[in-house]
């Protein structure tokens, strides 16, 4: 049977990589972790993959070596195209809404238990810090977020981001993660109390207003 499989980190996306990771980290013998492997990359039930000759062993083994080395802990551009779609890594938690904020202490705090959380979450995670952009009249522009963009930005990240973008990003998340929650509720904080301030100064207008009418 013919396999085609991913040669390099480039190729290996958030989902494949959540799906590979208990593989990776298990105690397995060397044909069994080849099987497992084979299984997650190309989605082929275990029955299937067994069925390949001896050769085709061996180069495979060749090929999927690339899973033995180091991620990449350095982003190369803080601007990349996932899915056909621009995204700018960029720490603003002011453009954040307040679920992504939740989700975040949610994950993070699951982490403290079980630091799987982070991994298993990382296109949840990355949403927070890789935002949507647009080129109009040549220059890039904010995308603004809302539910429903999220939840599809959430979706690209898994099936198409590399792992050689969701790594390093992950990674200062991940190292950042105490300051960057604080940072993110300070500024949901002041943007709560300024919409406040602004219901506030609407009602005494719509008051004044009334009050003028008597």
């Amino acid at each position: 049977m013919e396999i085609t499989i991913p040669t390099k980190w480039e190729d290996i996306t958030i989902g494949k990589y959540i799906n590979l990771r208990p593989v990776l980290n298990s105690e397995l013998s060397p044909i069994e972790r080849v099987v497992n492997i084979l299984a997650v990359l190309t989605g082929q039930k275990k029955e299937v993959i067994k069925n390949i000759s001896l050769d085709q062993y061996k180069t495979i083994k060749e090929k999927m070596s690339f899973l033995e080395t180091e991620l990449p802990k350095q982003l190369k551009d803080r601007k990349f195209k996932i899915g056909g779609k621009w995204y700018k890594f960029e720490v603003k938690a002011q453009n954040l809404i307040f679920g992504e904020y939740i989700n975040t202490m949610e994950i993070l705090q699951s982490a403290k238990d079980d630091q799987e959380a982070i991994f298993n979450n990382l296109h949840r995670i990355l949403t927070t810090i890789c935002r949507p952009i647009e080129k109009k009249f040549l220059r890039w522009k904010d995308i603004k977020v809302d539910g429903e963009l999220l939840r599809e930005t959430q979706e690209n990240f898994f099936n198409n981001m590399p792992m050689t973008i969701a790594y390093p990003i992950g990674v200062f998340f991940y190292t950042h993660s105490e300051s960057l929650t604080e940072t993110i509720k300070i500024c949901l904080m002041e943007e709560a109390q300024r919409l406040k301030r602004e219901a506030e100064t609407e009602i005494a207008s719509i008051k004044d207003g009334d009050g003028g009418k008597h």
